[in-house]
């Protein structure tokens, strides 16, 4: 049986109190009975994308992640929390980044287990348009359910990061870089992302939209109060929600735009809750990579790869910030960026403009820059 393309809206002011409206959100699609049942092995898939203060927005809240546990204990559900964030999947990062981001805490209090796994397996995407096979880390293989929990907010080279997005998280580690490589164009990548996430399935997704973040996402940006949680079984339909109401048309966003061409998402999902007209925030802040010159220029096929490059948005340091710890070097796919002089250098032609550095700098000192022309034509064509 199909899955519902319902998207449940409920406002919540405070994390404080989530839980309250974290659970209303999952009845209005059915009840969380509806999703786990009693033995179910439960993986509660947040978005971990480094050691981030919850007060940064860039992470899943922890009590979200502790709200959405106890409703599955409650359900007779077997917990466990897993990601595998940017850089190396290995215990010692697990530990760094659950301390960091708050889950030691949630799941201790929720009484749920934290995942330190680290085995993957290589699997087939007989359906994937852009892959047919991908590593996965094991935890979400062995699971009954799998429940997704992403942040809403911006992304340097998607635009935008929600549930789909959130399923790169069950790539592990160094993987992550070979798909960033391989798949060096955004149109591929995000492709990816569809495959993935329609190979991973996830039974149900609950989006922390309480505090969201804009601008040169998905760690750099700056918060933004939007003051929901909203939740879906079907995660095409929720980011198409999810990304409207933060002002995006559906074009704007390839995960979205590639899930209704190929039929994953009605264009108008019902919606259960509140009224998405009137939560649209019209000054939500792209990132600076977002913009793009060639829909405006109209130019022939032939010349987009040339202007593309010429007039991309491309990171660039902030020797002011920068603290020379190389996080930007060792997490860079195809190796562009050097350490010399204890400062990174970018090699312009290796670059593939991933902002893989830019997501993974601890400091916020890898910035994302338009080229002058590229800020001037804007200017004039807008």
């Amino acid at each position: 049986m199909e899955k519902s393309s319902s998207v449940s809206i409920v406002k919540c002011e405070r994390y404080s109190d989530c839980f309250k409206y974290v659970k209303e959100a999952v009845d209005m699609l059915g009840g969380i009975e509806k999703f786990v049942k009693k033995g179910d092995r439960v993986v509660i898939k947040p978005n971990l994308v480094s050691r981030k203060d919850p007060d940064e927005a860039a992470t899943t809240h922890p009590e979200i992640v502790k709200a959405v546990s106890r409703l599955a204990l409650d359900a007779g559900g077997i917990v466990t929390i897993a990601e595998s964030p940017g850089g190396p999947y290995s215990a010692a990062m697990l530990k760094s980044v659950y301390s960091g981001c708050g889950m030691d805490k949630a799941a201790e209090e929720a009484g749920v287990t934290l995942n330190y796994d680290t085995s993957f397996s290589d699997v087939q995407l007989p359906n994937g348009v852009t892959v047919k096979s991908l590593a996965v880390i094991d935890p979400i293989l062995n699971a009954d359910v799998i429940i997704s929990l992403p942040k809403l907010k911006t992304h340097a080279m998607t635009s935008y990061t929600g549930a789909v997005k959130n399923l790169f998280g069950v790539v592990p580690g160094t993987h992550k870089a070979e798909l960033h490589f391989r798949l060096n164009e955004r149109a591929a990548f995000c492709s990816m992302l569809v495959d993935l996430c329609e190979f991973v399935k996830p039974t149900l997704s609950i989006m922390d939209g309480v505090w969201g973040m804009e601008g040169n996402g998905p760690t750099a940006g700056h918060n933004r109060y939007i003051g929901l949680v909203m939740a879906s079984a079907n995660p095409f339909a929720l980011d198409l929600t999810a990304s409207r109401i933060i002002g995006y048309e559906p074009c704007e966003v390839d995960t979205v735009k590639q899930s209704l061409e190929r039929g994953l998402t009605p264009p108008e999902p019902e919606i259960l809750g509140e009224d998405v007209e009137k939560l649209i925030i019209k000054d939500f802040a792209k990132p600076e990579s977002h913009f793009n010159l060639l829909q405006l220029l109209s130019l022939p096929p032939s010349f987009n790869a040339a202007v593309t490059n010429a007039l991309a948005s491309r990171p660039s340091v902030n020797a002011d910030i920068c603290v020379g710890c190389g996080e930007c070097m060792r997490c860079c796919p195809p190796k562009a960026i050097t350490m010399k002089n204890g400062r990174p250098e970018i090699d312009r032609s290796k670059c593939i403009k991933c902002f893989c550095c830019q997501e993974l700098c601890p400091k916020k000192a890898m910035e994302i820059k338009r080229p002058l022309l590229n800020r001037l034509m804007l200017k004039i064509l807008k």
